[in-house]
């Protein structure tokens, strides 16, 4: 990869790799901010230092911390409240908490595949002095709960290294990494932390800096326009990510400043459900003519109680068909117990089904360990008869991509199961790991089209009692307001489509966990989604245990536009199969033997996307087995 740099004062220099890497000079030596890849010794060399004396981070994602191998004596500085996820983040990758029933998502999973030695640690107000530079670190959480910001007083100016608090001018690089509860989990939180982002940059702007250097970005020469023009867009954005949201009827109390707004959608009154439907927890029921009974979604023990109750009672008979609308855990929990009580057909969209009959394969929100026997994976409009009931199903890409809908129709009435992907107040989009696309015939304007089309008598949502149901008017403001967030949220990130910032799955790899034994080989495929309208090529290289071997590497694959690629690649697991830790991962002492016999190891995945390179932007784990 070529290499470029620039220099910003006399002893300070910006190296420009996967991220903005600073470099503090002194002769022959360096203090380095933020070091990733292996690119940046190239220039280390142009500029003839050969002495790296200390390291600074300004947080602890992947992408902008590895890839670059310390020196041996050099000291290496983090953030106080992230030293963890720096000195032993093995905690986080084999803490079954950050794997499973995921509602929190802090800290993101973009985590060093191996700890580093950790020499010092900075918070608020740390001061110190390095060559001709002077260094004061403030607290600046929002990109993650832990960054801080390094003021660099060099050559008569100050320079903020301000982490990935700001790309540029108005935009962020991407907005997964606000997703932080306020009120509730993280879950619910939508741009959760953009209050605390904010208050992070007036304190970063009123320490008066001369630019700033972003870890993704571009230099900053007029802090205050490029910090005023972000405060707008996110506001603006934000707007009309609450105009239309379900978490209005949720959670009213989140939205007051919003109260009364005529541009905003009203929320819709409910209707009463028709009287041979029953509803517990997450779980829809429908009862026929003949007393058989329609079950949708299990996720508690105590839905099973509640049936056998209805069968005690004579309400129903058995339960026939089972229909699982969503991987969620609150909706899958209880499936194995389900199925063992009530044998009876399980039916799941085919893009469903390939999460809750392999949940390993997936890293996604609220995901649930609980794997679930399909029977019949539908597709798009696949219809059966179920007693005096019309069925059709169809991949509804709602409240998360891997979603179904039913449509019901029998009695008079045309009845819409739409999981949890609306409720009376608008859309159910307030977690952006669950994949809410934009654009067109993608997620929720595909669903509302959808809606439009088939013209619902009652829609259901798992977690509410009444049914309810949209105008025209209604489903014409909610397209309308997405086409405009479609635009807005483009104009917020440095991409050409706004689904690039939104999705943190629109490079994922599949399996996601798997188990690979000693002498085997495993595949592993990493699948990528163009969202942009034009072809686009990705390059895609493994950074595997020194033993191990790969057939390709790196291997790459051109993208029609609009569509999903993959790369595969096998992986030969050598005979003993016990990580070997990666040079230049894992600094300082080696690895004792019970860290060098871990059994979970993960393999970072460097990734260039049309010429731009990443980093190590995702992962895939490995559990090994035997041996």
């Amino acid at each position: 990869m070529e290499t470029h740099y620039s220099q910003l004062s006399d002893h300070l220099y910006v190296h420009h790799g996967y991220v903005n890497i600073g470099i503090l000079r002194d002769g022959n030596c360096a203090l380095l901010i933020d070091p990733s890849g292996a690119s940046l010794q190239t220039t280390l060399s142009e500029l003839g230092i050969t002495q790296v004396e200390q390291i600074l981070y300004t947080h602890h994602h992947r992408d902008s911390a590895a890839g670059f191998s310390i020196p041996e004596n050099a000291r290496v500085g983090v953030p106080a409240a992230e030293v963890q996820w720096f000195s032993e983040v093995e905690t986080f990758w084999d803490d079954p908490k950050y794997r499973w029933h995921l509602y929190n998502c802090h800290p993101h999973n973009l985590m060093l595949a191996n700890s580093i030695h950790v020499t010092d640690t900075y918070a608020e107000g740390t001061q110190f002095r390095w060559g001709p530079a002077s260094i004061k670190v403030l607290d600046t959480p929002g990109h993650t709960d832990g960054s801080v910001t390094y003021l660099v007083d060099i050559d008569g100016q100050r320079f903020a290294f301000s982490g990935d608090l700001i790309y540029d001018k108005g935009k962020i690089w991407e907005l997964y990494s606000l997703q932080k509860g306020q009120q509730t989990t993280d879950y619910h939180g939508f741009l959760g932390a953009r209050d605390e982002l904010k208050e992070s940059l007036e304190k970063v702007r009123k320490s008066s800096p001369t630019a700033l250097i972003p870890t993704h970005g571009v230099v900053m020469r007029n802090p205050d326009a490029a910090i005023d023009k972000l405060f707008d867009n996110l506001d603006h954005c934000y707007d009309k990510y609450v105009s239309i949201s379900a978490l209005r009827h949720y959670f009213p109390k989140l939205f007051t400043e919003f109260e009364g707004r005529d541009d905003h959608m009203p929320i819709r009154e409910g209707k009463p459900p028709p009287d041979f439907l029953r509803h517990f927890g997450t779980t829809w029921l429908i009862i026929s003519e003949n007393r058989e009974a329609f079950v949708m979604d299990c996720g508690s023990p105590n839905i099973i109680k509640q049936i056998q109750q209805l069968q005690a009672d004579g309400e129903i008979s058995k339960v026939t068909q089972f229909w699982v609308t969503h991987y969620h855990d609150d909706h899958v929990n209880a499936t194995l117990e389900f199925q063992e009580t009530f044998p009876c057909e399980t039916i799941a969209d085919a893009i469903v089904a390939k999460v809750i009959t392999n949940p390993k394969a997936f890293r996604l929100p609220c995901i649930s360990p609980t794997v679930t026997r399909v029977d019949r994976a539908t597709c798009d409009g696949d219809s059966w008869q179920w007693n005096e009931f019309t069925m059709t199903a169809y991949h509804f890409p709602g409240q998360t991509y891997y979603h179904g809908g039913l449509l019901v129709e029998g009695h008079g009435v045309r009845m819409f199961f739409a999981g949890d992907s609306f409720t009376m107040a608008g859309i159910d989009d307030y977690c952006s790991g669950n994949r809410n696309l934009l654009g067109k015939d993608v997620g929720y304007e595909k669903c509302l089209r959808l809606i439009q089309e088939l013209k619902p008598t009652h829609i259901f949502n798992c977690h509410v009692d009444p049914a309810f149901d949209f105008t025209d008017e209604e489903i014409a403001f909610m397209l309308d307001t997405l086409a405009k967030r479609e635009k807005c949220y483009t104009d917020l990130f440095p991409w050409d489509h706004a689904n690039y910032g939104m999705d943190d799955q629109w490079v994922r790899c599949y399996p996601y966990e798997q188990e690979v034994a000693p002498c085997g080989t495993a595949q592993l495929r990493v699948e990528v989604t163009n969202h942009s309208s034009e072809p686009r090529t990705v390059t895609a290289q493994p950074i595997l245990p020194e033993t191990w071997s790969i057939e390709v590497d790196p291997a790459e694959t051109t993208i029609p536009p609009k569509a999903e690629g993959s790369i595969q690649f096998s992986i030969a697991i050598p005979k003993n199969g016990l990580v070997s830790f990666e040079q230049g991962e894992a600094q300082g002492p080696r690895p004792t033997a019970e860290e060098e016999g871990r059994k979970r190891t993960i393999i970072p995945v460097e990734i260039t996307y049309n010429d731009t390179p990443l980093g190590q932007f995702r992962e895939a784990i490995f559990v090994l087995t035997g041996g």
